[in-house]
Parts: C-alpha cells; structure tokens; sequence
C-alpha cells in the first residue's frame, strides 16, 4: 500500500448502470491546478491528509473521499486541510465522526507479505472510503474547496490530470511534511491492462507526464486525481510494482471515481 510500511497499496461484481456520458467533453478548459505561480494548496484546493497516514479529497464540506485500504492502517481520527506543510503549524484540522467504507471493498490476504507469495503486485478493488466530519469546513473556494464528483464512465488517453499530497519520495520513506503535486496523463484501458489485477469497471490508471514522470509512493494512498475541470475521477490505490518500488514512469492505479457514484450520494447525499 502506499503507506509507510513494506508492502503498500496506493495506501475486487458489477454495479447499477449508471446514466453517465461516454467521453469527457473535448472542450478546452484552463485548470487551476496548471497555474504554477500557485502555491500547491491553492491549485489543488480540495486536497487534504487524511489520518496522517493518507490523502483525501474534500467533496462536501463535511465529507472527504478517500480509499478504504487506509482504514486498515490508520483509525483516521482527522484530516488536515488548506496547508502546504504539515509540521508548521497552518491548515484547518476536522476530526472524524463517522467512516464508510465501501460495501464491495476487498483486498488479497497476501498482501502484508507479498514477498512470501512470490508476487510483485497488490491490488484492491472498490477501494474507496467516506469520512464524515464533526464540523464543517469553511469552504473558501482559494484554499478550501469541493470537488465535484465525476460522472463519466470512461475517461480518454491523454487527458491531462494531476493530484496532490503528502506522500514519500521513495519507496520506504517517511511521508513528507511539504506538499507536492503530480503531473499525469490518464491512459487508455489497453495500457492498464498490461496488469491482470487491472478491471475497468472500477479501476482506472495514469501515468507520469515528460519530463519526470510523476508516480506515487507511501503516503499518497487516497489521493484524489483531479481533471481539468476540477473533477475528483479518481482515488489512488496501487501502483505498478508497488510491493518494492515507487518508480518514476510507474502506473498509477487509481479506484474510479463514476463507478461509485451512486454509494457516494446515498451515504452522501452529495
């Protein structure tokens, strides 16, 4: 998982068919979150670090998405939120009143120790998780804002997308106090499933853009993946080869976001 232990997630059925688009309209949209004379909490306004331990994204302003495998870790008691650091002090802190996991999440048992398997890779499915907050946020629409909850079935390869959070530089690493932002492209389901543990129903990946070539590492389990529209799509839950590296040009796996959409606004009601 992509949490701070060994082996990590970024940290398996078929669902309603939902009345969603296709495609993502083509139109061009200017995203905040490519303004780079902005400091990374205010291009990513909706990012926040959820039980210490993982990202989240705020969807409501008593609500936060984040992934169920880090309920396993993690007990989630707050999130921290509107801050590029975690250690000085700034940011809004909320404390959990109520967590949902997902009623179709399911992880392999060997993931603890997948070296004893003999395996390379961790996968879950429906790796998605609801946090209700005590107290509202003041939602400001600079630092603290919601996102708006995807609802198309099928993104395009190629679309730019990105996140943020907290997570470690490399694999093993302690998670970082600064925050740091992803440059991603999303990738056609072809390219995912060069992975057997890859289903598209619920699953979508992306990968680092030229020139670093961004992944994601301990830590940024959770994460949310914003569109250009500033649309939550996805949440980050495994990563290629993530039982021993976070490596640059490694794919992403991330849950998606429209396949949950319905248990999102029934808990929700967003």
């Amino acid at each position: 998982m992509l949490l701070n232990y060994t082996i990590f997630l970024l940290c398996f059925s078929k669902c309603p068919e939902l009345n969603v688009r296709a495609f993502k309209d083509p139109t061009p949209v200017v995203s905040p979150r490519d303004d780079l004379t902005k400091p990374i909490n205010e291009r990513y306004p909706s990012a926040v670090l959820f039980g210490r331990t993982c990202g989240g994204t705020i969807i409501g302003d008593k609500w936060i998405l984040s992934a169920a495998h880090c309920s396993l870790f993690t007990s989630g008691r707050d999130i921290l939120a509107g801050t590029n650091n975690t250690e000085d002090g700034t940011g809004i802190r909320r404390r959990v009143k109520k967590l949902y996991v997902h009623p179709r999440f399911s992880v392999g048992p060997y993931w603890l120790n997948a070296d004893s398997y003999g395996i390379k890779q961790v996968a879950a499915r429906w790796d998605f998780l609801l946090a209700e907050l005590e107290e509202p946020l003041e939602l400001d629409g600079k630092i603290l804002a919601a996102a708006p909850i995807d609802d198309i079935a099928e993104h395009q390869g190629g679309e730019t997308v990105g996140f943020a959070g907290f997570g470690a530089e490399q694999h093993g690493d302690v998670m970082r106090p600064d925050e740091h932002a992803m440059d991603l492209e999303v990738l056609p389901n072809s390219s995912c499933s060069k992975l057997i543990e890859f289903d598209p129903q619920d699953m979508l990946c992306a990968t680092g853009r030229p020139p670093r070539y961004d992944t994601a590492c301990n830590g940024d389990s959770g994460s949310g993946l914003i569109s250009d529209s500033g649309s939550v799509i996805g949440v980050a839950s495994w990563v290629e080869n993530d039982a021993f590296e976070c490596k640059n040009g490694a794919i992403i796996y991330f849950s998606r976001v429209s396949a949950a959409r319905d248990w999102i606004k029934q808990i929700t009601g967003i």
